[in-house]
């Protein structure tokens, strides 16, 4: 798989914006929780700078192609990072989600075994704003072969007026006891 070799910059630094961001929630109050950058968009409030930057990034990583979404999403999966898996996200799947990688202060799955060899096997065309892929994987550490895995992954368009881009809208896995999943995604024993 190729990725757009002028992406890994933007992808580390949108990560750490990320985590910076939501870093301070942690130690907040339980009946003191801050709205999200996202809730403020919504509700039409004034963001902080860090917020407006958070958001020029995420909007940055919007991306025009299905493939794209996979891939950047990939590479988060690579790299550990649950901010750029996160912006690939629907805005249901993220909602749903967003928790789970706060939790884990945005550093998804494990440093053995890791995953590698990400390969697209099945490309389906669904409608003209659906697209789903199937990557198969390996999980390897440097004491052994863990297996592979296999993930089907459901990308959509975005059909808003102005906001015409892809996402990711359901993530489903296979189980192996030997991998870590995203929080993101469905795992079926």
């Amino acid at each position: 798989m190729e990725l757009n070799k002028s992406k890994p910059f933007l992808l580390v630094l949108f990560s750490i914006l990320i985590c910076d961001l939501y870093y301070g929630t942690v130690n907040a109050k339980s009946n003191d929780t801050p709205p999200s950058f996202e809730e403020k968009i919504t509700e039409g409030k004034p963001l902080t700078p860090l917020e407006s930057q958070l958001m020029s990034f995420m909007t940055g990583l919007m991306v025009t192609e299905p493939k794209q979404a996979v891939e950047l999403w990939i590479s988060g999966v690579n790299n550990r990072s649950g901010a750029v898996q996160y912006a690939m996200l629907s805005p249901a799947l993220r909602k749903q989600s967003k928790s789970k990688f706060e939790q884990t202060h945005w550093i998804t799955g494990q440093s053995s075994p890791s995953v590698s060899n990400f390969r697209f096997t099945k490309v389906e065309k669904l409608s003209e704003s659906k697209m789903q892929y199937t990557v198969k994987y390996d999980l390897w550490a440097s004491y052994g072969d863990f297996g592979g895995g296999e993930k089907i992954i459901l990308v959509e368009k975005n059909l808003e007026p102005f906001k015409e881009y892809w996402f990711i809208s359901s993530i489903t896995t296979k189980y192996n006891p030997w991998e870590a999943f995203t929080p993101a995604e469905t795992v079926l024993k």
